[in-house]
């Protein structure tokens, strides 16, 4: 026999054993798709969670074939919950680990918490009043763990955290404030007249903001002053009703 003949012979074989291999694979796998998916030849399927921890949803819970890595159920530990709050990213660049924080309107008095870490990554939000805004995920902790255990998983929650602290200091409503060039200036009232007043000012609230100089505490100041306003101008003060 030439030579020529022999290697065909031996790449004709060559084929022959691979089309018989792959004809045993497929038919493994048709008789796995004729198994029920709940069930091997030795019984039941024995799924193994890979952590300890209670079952806290099944996202399918009627019987179907599903695919490898679908989730079965999800599992929790309900004795360790932490806050997830999101915040603006350039609020939580002033954050750190350690820092105090409040949970609040929860259904009760705040719960004292603490910033645990802050993640690396910002996600688009679209807010409802349609403004598109980068937000990071904080991580808070409960300073009483028996305080989480009121809490479940994906409970509602608001969460305050504490940037920067001030004890002690003068503080003025942000609507007796106007800007004074680059700075703020307010209405001090100086034996019934309004004194325009340049000050220094440190952080803000939601309604006041603090004075570092310029005001000292008793001081009254004219709230929201209109444009007839001006220094040196009689006023009278008004009780609130």
């Amino acid at each position: 026999m030439a030579a020529a003949d022999v290697d065909a012979s031996r790449t004709r074989l060559k084929a022959a054993q691979a089309a018989h291999d792959a004809a045993q694979a497929a038919l493994v796998s048709a008789r796995g798709a004729l198994l029920p998916a709940d069930r091997t030849e030795k019984g039941s399927v024995m799924v193994r969670s890979p952590v300890k921890g209670s079952v806290l949803s099944i996202p399918q819970q009627s019987e179907s074939v599903v695919a490898a890595g679908t989730p079965l159920v999800q599992i929790g530990d309900p004795s360790h919950i932490e806050v997830v709050a999101e915040f603006l990213s350039q609020d939580a660049v002033r954050m750190r680990p350690g820092q105090r924080a409040d949970i609040e309107n929860w259904g009760g008095a705040p719960l004292p918490a603490t910033v645990d870490r802050i993640e690396p990554v910002a996600h688009l939000k679209v807010s409802a009043l349609g403004v598109e805004e980068q937000r990071t995920n904080v991580i808070l902790q409960f300073n009483d763990p028996q305080a989480g255990q009121r809490f479940g998983h994906e409970f509602r929650v608001d969460a305050r955290v504490s940037v920067e602290d001030a004890p002690d200091a003068v503080r003025v409503p942000l609507g007796a404030l106007f800007r004074d060039g680059d700075g703020w200036a307010t209405f001090k009232v100086v034996d019934g007249r309004a004194v325009r007043t340049t000050v220094s000012t440190g952080i803000a609230s939601d309604s006041f903001r603090v004075v570092r100089a310029g005001l000292a505490a008793g001081d009254r100041v004219i709230l929201f002053p209109d444009p007839a306003i001006a220094d040196g101008v009689r006023v009278t003060p008004r009780e609130p009703h």
